[in-house]
């Protein structure tokens, strides 16, 4: 009986970058997984080099003068072999030249963004978007020591470019994590120093909201200071009363920019981490971390089950611009609140009883819908629909509004409908 033909199964468009000076990149794109792959084979010069289960590879064993050859088979789950993927080469220059590490992921349906500072000049967006950013973040602001919230000077010209193309934009804000002039009172000022910054940013952009994406708070050191003299209980408090004040404040929620190398330098453990209930901004770089030898993706940590947005590289190249950093989100629901609740109507029903129904949102993260009455909170429903039998009036005119939450508690802006008692 002959052996079944596995070329559906074959490792796709196999790439090779330069990583550093003595190490290279593979990347490919997954067989179309019609069944599993149980791991793959990386041959080096025509010889078995390693045996791996993820998608990328990083040779760390290549000489400057060197030419290398690369080919790759996947292992199906009973053990088969698949053809060898395409031949790719490379040869070794003493620069190792730009750096690009957007393969990573490709082809698992995540969006592509990036995010910029004063640091970065002035950029032309149309390259961006045409090479594939579909988001973007903009540093709004960091802290003066003694003075606090400091302006980003690039922040409104970023913006301005960033909404021009049509990409969704959001906002980051790095507090000076320092002893010198820790106060946890000041959190709260700090918010809202934050959120006035980012509406203005939007006023100038021509919208009027805090941003397309959720707004974030970076918890890192200064890049001059490792040791920030804070205990770990300080650090997070400081971040839960600043995220509090920020939804009070504006009804959106915050999300934590962070990475696990801090976390674990300032020893924040799951116990403490008060603000494991936010969202995640997870900063792992391929540039310096093993993670491609245990996983895809970055570890959890910190007490987070997972990330909306991983920020892996900041060596990409993007719109032909180098140097830049570069992020993943699964969907661009999970960083956005939600939109409007679509064509709300509502009527009196039955004696002392007014029926809502609206179409449900689309977006993959929404848990319900507030419903208020006169401007005041009645009921959450996770229908599209929702009863009202309390003490209505005969003769009285009711404003109801009807709001969409998703999991992150962010909410979208109400839709208003009057509606008249009859009977």
């Amino acid at each position: 009986m002959p052996e079944p033909d596995l070329t559906y199964l074959t490792p796709r468009k196999l790439t090779v970058q330069r990583n550093t000076v003595s190490s290279v990149m593979l990347f490919w794109e997954p067989a179309r997984m019609i069944e599993p792959i149980r791991a793959y084979e990386i041959f080096r010069d025509n010889s078995l080099y390693t045996t791996i289960i993820q998608r990328a590879y990083n040779d760390n064993n290549i000489k400057i003068g060197g030419t290398y050859q690369y080919k790759v088979r996947g292992i199906a789950a009973n053990g088969r072999l698949t053809p060898f993927s395409n031949i790719v080469k490379i040869y070794i220059t003493e620069s190792p030249g730009l750096i690009y590490w957007a393969k990573a992921n490709e082809n698992s349906g995540f969006v592509r963004g990036t995010d910029v500072s004063k640091y970065t000049p002035e950029l032309d967006w149309r390259r961006i978007v045409n090479d594939g950013i579909r988001f973007a973040y903009v540093r709004a602001g960091g802290t003066i020591l003694y003075q606090g919230y400091d302006p980003d000077v690039m922040a409104a010209r970023h913006t301005i470019g960033i909404k021009s193309v049509g990409l969704p934009v959001g906002f980051y804000y790095i507090p000076r994590w320092s002893i010198l002039d820790y106060d946890i009172n000041k959190a709260r000022l700090e918010a809202r120093r934050y959120a006035n910054h980012i509406i203005g940013l939007m006023n100038q952009a021509g919208y009027n909201n805090y941003g397309d994406l959720m707004p974030l708070l970076d918890i890192e050191p200064a890049l001059t200071d490792v040791e920030t003299g804070l205990t770990p209980n300080q650090i997070v408090s400081w971040a839960r009363r600043f995220a509090d004040e920020f939804k009070l404040y504006t009804g959106r929620t915050i999300m934590i920019y962070t990475n696990r190398s801090f976390w674990e330098e300032w020893g924040v453990t799951p116990e403490i981490n008060t603000v494991k209930d936010l969202p995640l901004f997870n900063a792992e770089y391929y540039e310096f971390n093993d993670y491609l030898y245990n996983t895809d993706t970055p570890v959890n940590f910190g007490g987070w089950k997972g990330w909306n947005i991983w920020q892996y590289t900041q060596s990409a190249v993007i719109g032909g611009y180098t140097r830049m950093d570069a992020s993943w989100c699964r969907n661009l629901d999970l960083v956005m609140p939600p939109s409007r609740v679509r064509n709300l109507t509502g009527y009196n029903i039955t004696p002392g009883t007014v029926k809502l129904a609206w179409f449900r949102n689309r977006e993959i993260d929404i848990i319900g819908y507030n419903i208020y009455r006169d401007g005041r909170y009645i009921a959450q429903t996770k229908d599209d629909f929702y009863f009202d039998r309390t003490g209505l009036q005969v003769g009285r005119t009711y404003r109801y509004m009807v709001q969409a939450v998703d999991m992150y508690y962010d909410v979208s802006p109400t839709v208003p409908i009057n509606i008249f008692i009859w009977k």
